[in-house]
């Protein structure tokens, strides 16, 4: 392009310089009136030295034409340059605003996924139900990372199964109830994952050779399976799926990873809770077990009640004679007396016809001396073994230092069988001593 301006520019210098000689020529042969011959055009050159100076103007305007097309050649470029520096320069900028959408984009997918995975992670803390908490985790994590299916393996006590306990899509409701399950360590990404403790990612199943093709989840064209880890232990799998190919970048297997650390604490939580309800549960029972063991001979040697009239105070009645506290109406209150969850009886008030109904204070009042009562019986209950206890003790005592004042065994017989009778007070007692026949 340059060498082709500049010799465009030189030649018409040239072109338009030759036209001076020729028409310098052709005027001096016309006013000799000399004939239009070349042997009349070179003498005429010979004779007028002027004409000399006139045929040197194609070589100074080819040269000055030469300058311009430089000159022109140079500016072209420059324009080139400057075209080309805009065209780069919008080129760049069609790429940065590109890539910052792509960056907004993408921090904003991010931002999306971070606050769904703590919400996710927020909802399962909050629930200590196993069951509800892995079933509400997959349908959160189907609904706010778009996945077509999530389903949760939980690792069985030998640990050579990892079985599916939580599903979000119909396939993985399928497979639930055929209680789905894949050998640790052998069997598809689920079972790599929760054999090896690490993150397994196939962004195109059907070149990945640990693929399972199941066929509940056809649809399935990119899956994740992401160890759940408590303790430093392998508890589970967090197993997403998505129908499109790639769906899985480094920051979303990062995001995961952290929701399913967060997602085993909830589940161990989870676990330790319905543990520590099972044991709370069963110390109850035994607790209403002991109490009800103890109270036992004082409900079947008590077989009255006591009854307060406004007219003849307490009076002491036959339980069979007692009103039905079991269907009193609103005008009566009725409440078990209770010790750790064991009923020791009840307590009734009554109001009188034409009286007013119970207040709200007068139910508090109530139910707080309700609950007062089971604890006030229960520690005169135990008072009252403390004592005999101690007596039963002293009377041990008492016996046993009689018996030892004697060194006589029939003395000793004697009075250990008066002081048995005497002390509980027997119609009978009898002591023999026998001692069985030795044989080798």
């Amino acid at each position: 392009m340059r060498k082709r301006v500049i010799l465009t520019y030189t030649t018409a210098g040239v072109l338009f310089g030759l036209l001076f000689p020729l028409t310098s020529t052709l005027w001096l042969l016309m006013a000799g009136d000399y004939a239009l011959t070349l042997q009349n055009s070179l003498l005429v050159q010979a004779l007028n030295p002027l004409v000399w100076m006139i045929d040197t103007a194609p070589i100074f305007l080819g040269f000055f034409a030469w300058i311009a097309g430089v000159r022109q050649a140079n500016v072209l470029d420059l324009n080139q340059e400057l075209t080309a520096q805009i065209s780069d320069k919008e080129r760049i900028a069609d790429e940065l605003e590109s890539l910052k959408n792509k960056l907004e984009h993408h921090v904003e997918k991010q931002l999306v996924e971070l606050k769904s995975a703590a919400q996710v992670a927020r909802e399962a803390a909050a629930i200590h139900d196993l069951d509800q908490l892995l079933e509400n985790t997959v349908n959160l994590i189907s609904n706010r990372f778009g996945f077509y299916h999530a389903g949760i393996f939980l690792l069985d006590d030998q640990r050579e199964n990892a079985v599916l306990c939580a599903a979000s899509s119909e396939g993985g409701k399928k497979m639930l109830a055929r209680q789905h399950k894949l050998p640790v360590g052998k069997v598809g990404i689920v079972g790599y994952a929760a054999g090896t403790g690490q993150s397994r990612i196939a962004l195109d199943v059907g070149s990945d050779a640990t693929y399972f093709n199941n066929p509940d989840l056809p649809q399935t064209r990119s899956e994740a399976a992401i160890p759940l880890k408590s303790r430093n232990n392998v508890i589970g799998i967090l197993d997403v799926q998505s129908a499109q190919s790639n769906a899985f970048s480094d920051d979303d297997v990062v995001i995961l990873q952290t929701l399913a650390d967060q997602l085993a604490l909830a589940i161990d939580n989870a676990r330790l809770f319905s543990e520590t309800q099972k044991n709370i549960q069963e110390l109850a029972a035994v607790n209403r077990r002991l109490v009800a063991q103890a109270w036992q001979p004082r409900a079947t040697s008590h077989e009255s009640a006591y009854i307060y009239d406004s007219l003849k105070g307490v009076k002491q009645i036959a339980r069979k004679n007692l009103p039905d506290l079991d269907h009193a109406d609103n005008s009566a209150l009725v409440a078990p007396i209770l010790f750790r969850g064991q009923t020791l009886g009840k307590l009734a008030l009554q109001r009188g016809d034409g009286e007013p109904a119970w207040t709200q204070a007068e139910i508090e009042f109530f139910n707080g001396m309700v609950a007062q009562l089971g604890m006030v019986l229960e520690n005169a209950r135990m008072f009252e073994d403390t004592q005999q206890q101690a007596e039963r003790e002293k009377l041990v005592g008492d016996i046993s230092a009689k018996l030892w004042a004697s060194s006589d065994i029939e003395t000793i017989v004697r009075t250990a069988v008066e002081e048995m009778g005497v002390s509980l007070n027997l119609a009978q007692a009898v002591l023999e001593l026998e001692v069985p026949n030795y044989q080798r």
